[in-house]
């Protein structure tokens, strides 16, 4: 992480979201900006009424209107934050049936939360306003598989990908012996871990306390579209 990511994750777990506006740190926002004020729940039915419409019809997105646009370049309030994979085949705005300035997006092999991705979501929620954190993994996940491969002997080529495969072998380690597809279970163990150390991380934890955030894993099918809580 860059120094100045760094002092932004700092200001972001020791100041209020007022102080950090008033600091300059924030981007620019919208004159009227208030965040979405979204229930948690709410934006969560939203997703799934979403990814209802892209299973039955493979709705590729709602509609944008140039006008919408137009506000967009003023200023974000996304309702709900994703952490998902970076994989192809997943992107959110199209399995949950959204558009340009709904959903706050992390992506990243095998949907881990590193610092980095941590202090995006962190960003989402204490200064965005999104009141849901949703962690997705997926089927045929190819970093999943990776760390099975790698807890079992076959490391993985490359300095870096041996750093991803460690942040997901506690995954692998904990359905180790379970029925059913090792790679599903895991995937999905992997999904509802990083949901877990999200909801404990410190300033996170303060807004699910204040009742102004939930943090929820899931899984989809790919082959199917179906999105899933775990």
């Amino acid at each position: 992480m860059t120094s100045s990511c760094t002092r932004t994750a700092f200001v972001l777990r020791a100041a209020s979201v007022g102080t950090l506006l008033a600091t300059g740190l924030a981007p620019a926002l919208a004159a009227d900006y208030a965040g979405a004020n979204v229930a948690p729940d709410d934006a969560l039915s939203r997703l799934m009424d979403g990814n209802k419409h892209y299973v039955s019809a493979m709705v590729a997105g709602r509609v944008n209107t140039i006008e919408e646009r137009a506000s967009l370049g003023e200023g974000q309030a996304p309702w709900a934050s994703i952490l998902t994979c970076a994989d192809s085949r997943t992107s959110p705005e199209i399995l949950f049936t959204q558009g340009l300035g709904d959903i706050f997006v992390v992506r990243v092999a095998g949907n881990v939360a590193t610092s980095t991705e941590t202090a995006s979501l962190e960003f989402g929620s204490a200064v965005l306003g999104s009141q849901l954190i949703v962690v997705m993994g997926h089927s045929g996940c190819g970093a999943v598989k990776a760390a099975i491969d790698a807890v079992h002997g076959k490391p993985a080529p490359t300095p870096d990908l041996v750093r991803l495969t460690e942040a997901i072998a506690p995954a692998v380690h904990l359905v180790q012996g379970r029925p059913g597809d090792e790679l599903v279970n895991a995937t999905k163990a992997n999904a509802s871990l990083v949901a877990q150390s999200l909801s404990k991380n410190e300033l996170l934890n303060g807004l699910i306390a204040e009742h102004k955030l939930k943090v929820v894993a899931s899984y989809v099918d790919l082959r199917t579209g179906v999105v899933s809580l775990l």
